[in-house]
């Protein structure tokens, strides 16, 4: 009986110190992003965050180039966050409120490169209020095309406001808006 208790003491022992380190996820990779974008120097760690494919339309000496790396600044409060990984790419869906308090939806695709995730595409929508938020993770490319449908079947209005749910930022790798 002497001899199990010190035994049960020294496998909790090993079993604590032999646990394996949870890999870094999205989410984690995201808020690492949001803090070097809001008081870091982002552009020049900007190859730790985002793919090639992403840095193609980055052109470092233009500031409206550069606010594609710093998409993450518009959202002041996370409310929620939803993620889903598949076969080296996840998507990673972020509700939250600017500045302003005005609610909105980051949409952010990342890609496994070299066991690191990496900013593929982004996309932002300002949305109309906090009953539009995104209830699961939605790639940035399926949330973009739902807009642009739904812009579509909209019936033009004299009254600007009537946009108010389809107003977003995008960054596409071959045209930014």
């Amino acid at each position: 009986m002497q001899l199990i208790l010190p035994l049960i003491l020294t496998l909790l022992i090993f079993g604590c110190s032999a646990h394996k380190p949870e890999a870094i996820q999205p989410y984690d990779t995201y808020n690492k992003l949001s803090q070097e974008a809001k008081y870091g120097d982002i552009e020049s760690h900007m190859n730790e965050y985002f793919t090639s494919t992403y840095l193609k339309e980055v052109n470092p000496s233009d500031k409206n180039s550069i606010l594609l790396l710093k998409l993450t600044n518009y959202i002041n409060k996370n409310i929620s966050h939803f993620q889903s990984i598949k076969s080296g790419i996840a998507c990673l869906t972020i509700n939250g409120t600017d500045e302003n308090t005005e609610p909105l939806t980051l949409h952010i695709e990342y890609k496994k490169i070299s066991g690191k995730w990496l900013v593929n595409y982004m996309f932002l929508n300002f949305i109309e209020n906090s009953n539009s938020y995104t209830e699961s993770a939605v790639c940035p490319r399926e949330a973009e095309n739902k807009i642009m449908k739904l812009m579509h079947n909209k019936t033009f209005h004299s009254d600007l406001k009537s946009y108010a749910s389809f107003v977003a930022l995008r960054y596409n790798t071959t045209k930014a808006t």
